[in-house]
């Protein structure tokens, strides 16, 4: 298992602190919600790329991870009010679009609803700032508590934080903090089937082949 262990990352129950006035990680301002995306996200989601947000509890993340089978998938798990996660999604969702990686799935999980709840102020943060950073690929807004999620998907704590599963639904590699563009377009292609013949090789000089 690849792991890549950045400085730059949020504390995912840090955030829960601000949420239910517990000390548990990072301080608010370490985790503080960018007052918009970052003016290079705004820039590369120019072409106004919308993604599919819903909300899911755990079942549904399951049951939408279950239906991504056969291909490997790469889910990151991020929060409008982690800045390393906003500043990492243009890339992201660059990645996704690459012919490399065709044939892959991406899905983001949004942990946003820990701070502001299931409602509409949640969806139109987490859609601002995927269309901010042009993200095509489906997102989901956990709606449940923290225990279920890092217990049922077995998640360390920190985001950014992505995985990757292979088409059997194993993971196979992961990624604490800013993923390596990389190593991530790296890893997926060497999961897809390679579909390209390789060039035959000439007949040698002087034969008859026919």
């Amino acid at each position: 298992m690849s792991q890549r262990t950045g400085a730059a990352h949020c504390d995912r129950r840090g955030a829960a602190a601000i949420a239910f006035g517990l000390v548990l990680g990072l301080t608010p301002a370490e985790c503080a919600a960018p007052s918009r995306a970052p003016a290079s996200a705004r820039a590369r989601g120019a072409g106004r790329v919308e993604a599919r947000v819903e909300f899911a509890d755990l079942d549904r993340i399951h049951a939408t991870l279950q239906g991504l089978r056969g291909r490997p998938v790469f889910v990151n798990f991020w929060a409008t009010w982690c800045v390393p996660c906003v500043d990492e999604l243009p890339d992201l969702a660059a990645l996704a679009r690459e012919d490399d990686v065709a044939g892959g799935g991406f899905l983001g999980i949004s942990l946003d609803a820990w701070i502001t709840g299931n409602g509409a102020e949640t969806e139109d943060k987490v859609r601002q700032a995927l269309v901010a950073a042009g993200v095509g690929y489906p997102n989901l807004i956990y709606r449940g508590d923290q225990d279920p999620l890092i217990e049922g998907l077995d998640l360390p704590g920190p985001i950014p934080y992505s995985v990757l599963r292979d088409a059997q639904g194993k993971r196979v590699a992961s990624w604490t903090g800013p993923a390596a563009i990389e190593e991530v377009r790296r890893a997926i292609a060497a999961l897809l089937p390679r579909t390209r013949a390789a060039p035959e090789d000439p007949p040698p000089a002087g034969s008859d082949r026919r």
